[in-house]
């Protein structure tokens, strides 16, 4: 397809657009126009990457990396929301123009990690290259090392891939992740969002506000990514080929008014049963594609299974499913994997996995208040967090209200957007299921979001005030995700002196030794996954006491063998923005426990410092 779309102005036919809106050849795009919008959004690229090479890490300050940015960069992002506006403007949809504009979005936003860092971003990462690196070295999965080998679908892909490429050191995948997976995501939420919606300047302006509101950061090289990515796949799926009711729902009242109340909600919802409009052996090889995608998602993730599970069920009650097997399948399969093939995990955690089912107010209190804690600037970053997930919700709430007085779609987004929230009756996921039900919601109720921001139809303009409007949402939203994906980037990105430390751990310790790291934030594992018995002194998490945090404590734990310490600057500055421990905590640790004679500094940079602490029997 050409950039302008066009088509010759002497063809007397008639075109007719998804949502049914006659268009004649004569209402082309001109081709000036998508020329100067695609140099916009070529300018906007440049400049934002431009200016994120220039950032020294070194300058990024306790309000994360928007301190650190240069003026170009922002002129970039303002660039690239106005070109995309201006191609959501135009009479027709130009879908190569508009995927110009949302990757030069996702390149200048998503992208800022791996540009300015150069390393992977987050201590999780080194732990998955690790795991991968583990079971592409000795070919077998290990349940009993930690809950990951019950849930090994991801790594086995990620070793499969390491072994057939022949590339055994995936730290630059790792490194550019975040990029790649939010690219892997564009054409999946475009397809969704193309079910959910009525105009295509709707389902484009949704995968926008997408990208502009994702600041989870779940978009590492990571078993999360891999799921939610094939959860999309998967929805976007189910509502191409089976689109209606599963069975027929005017067999008794209760289904017969029940359909009557969703009709009347949405009237946009198909009334009959539906089916695949493909042939029967079509319809059973996508059948069983589905079915792959749920096993795929089941083997690699615990979470996302029952975010599945919980949408298929709102799918299928509104009638916008007809496939029958698959959402029970679903959630049995979710159950077993965690009943049988997890259970060297859940058989040593029964209590953490089950104590908090129904306790709402438990989960609540650790997905937010306890969150709620640390550094002033911290603080400031959860509650951006806060914010602006409920500017998504209040104008999805908007959206709703809009779409059913005109009478567009409305339920379906409404209801993936929160199914997921019943998974608060489970347990709060090491306090980050608000994030992980943020991220599930969002790509549904972005569509709701732009509602309000859109004409009633196709055949009408985009209008000066809606585009203008559209701006400033893109502006403010872009803000304020630069403080909420961003906010913590000093303690969730590493340096190569802090790998440098980690590296000569790996050099001068023997295997089987006991590795010790004061605060959980390392960028180790990466290698020699369960070569050394790694301990951590005290977890990253708000705390008002670092009672682990002594010599003695150390000395113990080393024992009669030895035990090797490491201590970096990515440790101290969690425990600063997280509030662990008395401020100085770590600093003054170390000034005490440095004297202690059988304690030598063996390796030491500006960044970290690796201690070798000798065992009782060779003190003596």
């Amino acid at each position: 397809m050409s950039l302008t779309g066009s088509v010759d102005d002497s063809s007397p036919v008639t075109l007719v657009q998804r949502d049914g809106v006659p268009r004649r050849a004569r209402d082309r795009v001109p081709r000036s126009r998508c020329i100067a919008l695609a140099l916009i959004a070529l300018v906007a690229v440049v400049l934002g990457v431009n200016a994120l090479s220039e950032v020294d890490a070194r300058n990024i300050g306790e309000f994360g990396l928007i301190g650190a940015l240069p003026t170009g960069y922002f002129v970039a992002v303002g660039l690239s929301l106005v070109g995309f506006v201006g191609s959501l403007a135009l009479k027709r949809d130009v879908p190569a123009l508009l995927g110009l504009q949302v990757l030069v979005l996702i390149v200048i936003l998503h992208g800022a990690d791996p540009i300015v860092h150069g390393l992977p971003r987050l201590e999780a990462s080194y732990r998955h290259l690790g795991i991968a690196d583990y079971i592409a070295q000795s070919g077998q999965l290990d349940p009993t090392i930690d809950a990951y080998f019950s849930w090994p679908g991801f790594f086995a892909l990620l070793a499969m891939f390491s072994e057939a490429s022949g590339l055994h050191d995936l730290t630059a995948i790792a490194t550019w992740a975040p990029l790649g997976v939010n690219v892997l995501l564009m054409l999946p939420l475009l397809a969704l969002a193309s079910r959910l919606t009525s105009q295509w300047r709707q389902a484009w302006a949704a995968i926008w506000v997408f990208y502009l509101a994702s600041w989870v950061g779940q978009d590492y090289l990571s078993p999360q990514s891999y799921a939610f990515i094939l959860m999309i796949v998967l929805v976007a799926s189910l509502m191409t080929a089976f689109v209606g009711w599963a069975r027929p729902v005017a067999r008794n009242k209760f289904t017969s008014r029940w359909r009557s109340w969703v009709a009347f909600l949405d009237p946009t919802i198909p009334r009959f049963p539906g089916g695949t409009g493909l042939s029967k052996s079509a319809g059973a090889s996508l059948t069983v594609a589905c079915a792959v995608l749920v096993v795929a998602i089941t083997a690699s993730h615990q979470l996302t299974p029952f975010a599945v599970f919980t949408v298929g069920v709102a799918l299928l009650a509104i009638g916008r499913i007809s496939i029958r097997f698959l959402v029970p399948f679903a959630g049995i399969l979710a159950f077993v994997w965690l009943v049988v093939v997890a259970e060297p995990y859940w058989s040593g955690h029964i209590n953490q996995l089950l104590g908090s089912i129904g306790a709402v107010n438990s989960t609540v209190s650790k997905a937010f208040i306890s969150r709620i804690s640390g550094s002033e600037a911290h603080v400031l970053v959860v509650a951006a967090r806060l914010v602006e997930s409920g500017l998504i919700i209040v104008l999805a709430v908007i959206g709703m209200v809009v779409a059913h007085k005109r009478r567009t779609p409305w339920l379906t987004a409404t209801a993936g957007a929160f199914a997921p929230i019943s998974l608060f009756l489970l347990q709060p996921y090491g306090g980050e299921l608000f994030l992980r039900l943020y991220m599930f919601a969002l790509p549904f109720a972005a569509c709701l979001v732009v509602v309000a921001f859109m004409p009633k139809s196709t055949r009408q303009s985009l209008g000066w005030v809606r585009a203008t409007a559209l701006v400033v949402l893109g502006g403010l939203l872009a803000t304020t995700t630069l403080i909420t994906r961003y906010g913590n980037d000093r303690m969730e990105n590493f340096t190569t002196d802090e790998i440098s430390v980690i590296d000569e751990l790996y050099d001068k310790a023997p295997e089987g030794s006991i590795v010790i790291e004061a605060l959980h934030n390392t960028p180790w594992r990466f290698q020699q996954y369960a070569a050394y018995k790694y301990i951590t002194l005290l977890p990253a998490q708000a705390q008002p006491v670092a009672s682990r945090l002594t010599c003695d404590t150390v000395n113990k734990i080393a024992g009669h063998a030895g035990a090797y310490l490491v201590v970096t600057k990515s440790q101290q500055d969690a425990a600063d923005a997280l509030g662990v421990g008395p401020a100085g905590s770590i600093p003054d640790f170390l000034s005490d426990c440095s004297k202690d004679p059988k304690w030598s500094a063996v390796y030491q940079n500006g960044d970290g410092v690796l201690f070798h602490i000798e065992g009782e029997n060779l003190g003596k």
